[in-house]
């Protein structure tokens, strides 16, 4: 089937429909449900960024533009389960985007696994009147200043300067985490609904110089 949001065929030369994209330095990057079990490759994170759907709209076109019907699950039962995977995870830090009609929500949930918890006005696609937030639960330590910077500068910022042995993306999307994490120097696993858009990580990475082989198909 002939498919509109091909993100210029990059799974054509970067297949991962199957298996795992598996690094030298352990990175791992594989296709994943978030409503399926939790990798177990996903547990190495000891930080976590996140951008996932911010609405029951915004859930739905992720599905339909990776080819596959909505979930029965209401937008509540994807956040609840993303907050069960973060629990699973228990990563040091969290980082999760959100638009404005859930940020209390997040907040809320945030604050039920971490002691501190914040959150930055951010805006994406460096456009300022596209509005946004990071939400921030840690375990210690004081929050940086991140008020008023873009999604993506905070994304390239947290892979510079967070202490972290291993950063984790439960909705990689096209990669941004995996690629701001590899030119960093640092370890990076994730998981995708949309093999299309994984292969785009993949892409980019090789274009750094990034070796990996995919196992387990």
């Amino acid at each position: 089937m002939t498919h509109k949001w091909n993100y210029g065929d990059a799974y054509l030369r970067h297949p991962i429909e199957k298996g795992r994209a598996v690094f030298p330095d352990g990175s791992c990057l594989m296709v994943n449900n978030i409503f399926s079990p939790l990798p177990d490759f996903m547990r190495q994170a000891d930080l976590l960024f996140v951008d996932p759907p911010w609405n029951k709209g915004n859930m739905t076109s992720f599905y339909t533009k990776a080819d596959m019907m909505p979930p029965a699950e209401t937008y509540e039962d994807f956040y609840a389960r993303l907050f069960a995977c973060i629990k699973g995870i228990s990563p040091e830090v969290c980082y999760l985007e959100i638009g404005k009609e859930h940020l209390a929500d997040f907040v809320v949930e945030m604050r039920k696994l971490y002691k501190k918890v914040t959150f930055y006005n951010s805006s994406y696609y460096h456009k300022r009147d596209n509005r946004c937030y990071v939400v921030r639960g840690w375990k210690r330590g004081k929050p940086p200043r991140l008020d008023d910077m873009d999604e993506e500068d905070i994304i390239e910022w947290v892979c510079q300067h967070e202490t972290y042995q291993c950063i984790g993306d439960l909705c990689m999307g096209r990669g941004l985490v995996a690629v701001n994490a590899y030119k960093s120097g640092k370890q990076f696993v994730g998981a995708e609904l949309n093999h299309k858009r994984l292969s785009v990580a993949l892409k980019t990475l090789s274009a750094l110089g990034a070796n990996y082989k995919v196992e387990g198909v």
